[in-house]
């Protein structure tokens, strides 16, 4: 049968599906904290000006 993996070779297949989703998944998660941290940055800084160089929370 084409198109088919077989014997051990599947389940290399797989390992390596598993280790790009888990990377991929990584990778997304650490950008989008870093982007977090950024927007947090940014309003901090946009509050701490409208405050008149005073953070008020």
């Amino acid at each position: 049968m084409d198109g088919v993996i077989t014997g051990s070779g599947q389940w290399s297949y797989v390992a390596a599906a598993y280790a790009m989703t888990a990377l991929v998944s990584a990778l997304v998660l650490w950008r989008s904290w870093r982007a977090m941290r950024t927007a947090e940055a940014r309003s901090d800084a946009l509050r701490k000006e409208q405050r008149g160089g005073r953070l008020v929370i």
